[in-house]
């Protein structure tokens, strides 16, 4: 159940009442009352309550002295087991680094989750974006970048599901709504191409994206960069970001190394790979 709808039937099994809680949480509304979780999930104010002090004394969640609820430690700990997704952000974070270094733009990791993408990753650039997600976050596929770049190597029914005839969320610029039509010809190209960029008239932000693959062909994720328009000649972004693409393909590919997860919201170092150096050699 979405967060703030009251319309979807009360579940009925435990576990589907402790995901209604959890699924509370959020980026935006990362500690809620007792009140407002019951509000959120339709649950009565007692099963509310005590699911909660069960999910406390599990270290799942943590309730403060403000009587707020937020996500526990033991929940963020065995977040950090989830595969394959944190697997992709574990071998990408280093690529990510080098092209948030040498772009010194915004930089995204994403994968598909339903009809939606959602952020495995970022690096924050120098140029000012209204930019507001987080790790975590999910965000609509058709707006952006990395978003179109799932979609088209999407099966057909979440194609066709996504855009619904036309009402897919789109965002309110001074542009007009893409037909249905003229995203499925953009999604022929980025099969073709391998890449994408979206630079739509009147956006306040531009992005261009590259797929990444497993072993078994099949897109897993995206890797984009987002940057204000006319900043950036888009012919010196296109080469940097498919390598960073290509290269966290390649390293999917290759043998595990040790687990060495990166710190959640690390700031990229100020070393670039060699690689990288002959790419953006032409100073972007």
């Amino acid at each position: 159940m979405h967060p703030d709808d009251g319309n979807d039937p009360l579940p009925a099994s435990v576990i589907g009442r402790i995901f209604a809680i959890l699924n509370c949480f959020t980026s935006e509304t990362p500690s809620l009352t007792l009140t407002e979780i019951s509000r959120r999930t339709g649950l009565p104010t007692s099963t509310a309550g005590r699911l909660l002090g069960e999910l406390c004394s599990a270290g799942a969640l943590h309730k403060d002295q403000g009587k707020k609820y937020s996500i526990g430690q033991r929940l963020m700990e065995i977040s950090q087991c989830a595969q394959p997704m944190l697997s992709i952000r574990e071998v990408a974070t280093t690529f990510l680094d080098d092209l948030c270094t040498a772009t010194r733009l915004h930089v995204q990791l994403a994968s598909l989750d339903g009809t939606e993408m959602v952020i495995l990753d970022r690096r924050k650039g120098k140029q000012r974006l209204p930019v507001f997600y987080h790790i975590g976050d999910r965000m609509p596929l058709v707006p952006t970048a990395a978003g179109r770049i799932l979609l088209a190597y999407a099966k057909p029914e979440v194609i066709d599901k996504t855009l619904d005839d036309g009402h897919f969320i789109w965002p309110v610029f001074d542009t007009p709504r893409p037909s249905v039509k003229s995203i499925l010809g953009s999604l022929e190209d980025i099969r073709r191409n391998q890449y994408v960029s979206l630079t739509i008239p009147g956006a306040p932000v531009h992005s261009v994206a590259a797929p990444i693959f497993d072993r078994t062909r099949n897109v897993v994720a995206a890797v984009g960069v987002l940057f204000q328009p006319n900043s950036v000649p888009e012919d010196r972004l296109l080469p940097v970001v498919r390598a960073t693409a290509m290269g966290i393909t390649r390293r999917l590919l290759g043998p595990q190394s040790k687990r060495e997860l990166p710190p959640w919201g690390a700031e990229p170092d100020d070393a670039s790979d060699s690689e990288f150096k002959a790419i953006v050699s032409g100073n972007i």
